[in-house]
């Protein structure tokens, strides 16, 4: 198991947990058969009494407690503190769990992502020589390398790891934090910045070189992708 996947299950777990506290919070809170109430005291003929407050159908409703004594209340001000408590976790495991959803979501997105380029073939060209072709498969990248020059050859190993692969796919983008990145991107039709579907669309060309990338089912020449 890769790391995004245990990361992924690693958020279900906890997503899971953060669920089954909600849940017995609730039920907490429902057995207490209470909602968030305001303890005031008022003043009647002269009398001291507590009430409590608490809003119902858009109007706010008092009841009578008692006369104002010490500690008379206490059981009803645990009673609020509990209800307070209980409501707070409520709200922050509601919270906690709107962003695992949306860490889950995008952690998906990208395991779709990682399962398509899990394998992946293209062809290196100088102009219309071949200079390489590249295979990976998981972690792994085998080049098969048909020139030395290196004026033509991106690779300089038979070789190399996945991260170093999408180095090189970086190399052939634009630079990331350009000012109009979005709009490139989205005239290319894509919705993030990721090398490789950006080199798929471009080709890799570059206007220091003639180097560019041939992908599985391509009939086309360099004429039909370089820009010198």
């Amino acid at each position: 198991m890769n790391e995004m996947e245990l990361l992924y299950c690693d958020l279900q777990r906890k997503k899971a947990e953060a669920e089954s506290r909600l849940l017995e919070y609730r039920k907490r809170l429902d057995d207490i058969s209470g909602q968030k109430q305001s303890i005031t005291i008022k003043k009647i003929h002269g009398d001291l009494y507590y009430y409590s407050q608490y809003r119902r159908d858009g109007k706010i409703k008092s009841r009578y407690l008692g006369p104002v004594s010490p500690g008379s209340i206490a059981e009803e001000e645990r009673k609020q503190m509990e209800i307070e408590s209980l409501t707070d976790e409520i709200r922050e495991l509601q919270w906690n769990i709107e962003s695992l959803e949306r860490m889950t979501e995008y952690l998906q997105k990208r395991r779709k992502k990682e399962k398509i380029v899990d394998s992946l073939l293209f062809e290196v060209y100088w102009k219309d020589e071949i200079t390489a072709r590249v295979y990976a498969r998981g972690s792994d990248v085998i080049i098969s390398r048909f020139t030395d020059n290196p004026g033509k050859q991106l690779f300089a190993e038979k070789k190399m790891t996945r991260y170093q692969l999408g180095r090189i796919f970086e190399l052939r983008c634009w630079e990331k934090d350009r000012p109009d990145i979005n709009e490139i991107l989205e005239y290319l039709g894509l919705d993030e910045y990721n090398p490789y579907e950006i080199v798929k669309k471009t080709h890799g060309v570059s206007c220091n070189d003639y180097i560019w990338f041939r992908f599985p089912g391509e009939k086309i020449t360099s004429k039909d992708v370089l820009v010198r």
